[in-house]
This record gives structure tokens, sequence and C-alpha cells, in this order.
């Protein structure tokens, strides 16, 4: 039990580095048009996380259910799929201000 809390914890600290990375106040001064422009783009994003947030709650239903080694390769699995959705965010992020 130890050792699911201690990958789960390292997993939610990878997942939420990146909000605390950010700069407050980032919408503050964009104009009208821009923000306009954005929100479409903001809105898949969210429809985007939204459907990660299933993916990693299934996989975590599969931690809380299975035992042994089994549940070991179950955190795996849910550290691999963290660490794939962030680097695709990274990517996507880059992408997005390399405009």
């Amino acid at each position: 039990m130890t050792k699911t809390l201690s990958a789960l914890t390292i997993a939610i600290a990878f997942q939420s580095a990146m909000l605390l990375a950010q700069k407050p106040g980032g919408m503050q001064g964009i104009d009208q048009q821009k923000h306009r422009e954005i929100m479409p783009i903001h809105a898949k994003i969210m429809e985007k996380q939204k459907a990660q947030d299933a993916e990693i709650d299934k996989l975590l239903a599969e931690v809380n259910n299975a035992s042994g080694e089994k549940r070991i390769d179950a955190i795996v699995a849910v550290l691999n799929k963290l660490v794939e959705q962030r680097k695709t965010m990274n990517a996507e992020i880059s992408a997005h201000l390399d405009r």
C-alpha cells in the first residue's frame, strides 16, 4: 500500500508541476479579438483533458482492483499514461507557441 501511495504521489506531482510553473494572470491584457480566437482552442483542450482524465480513472480502477504483481503492473501503466499525456501536452503547447 505504501508503494502504491508513493507511486501515485509521484504521478500527481509530475502532472501538477506544469500548473505550478505557469505565470499567474496569463489572460490579463488580452484584447477581445484574440480572446475570441483562443476560446475554441481552449474548449478543444478542455475536451481532450476530460478524455485523458477518463483514461486515468479507468487505469486507477484497475489499480484498485488488482493485487500483488498485477497491482504493480497497473501502477506502472498509470505512470506511463501520465508521462505520455504530459509529453503530448508539451508538444502541443510548443506547436501553438511556434506559430
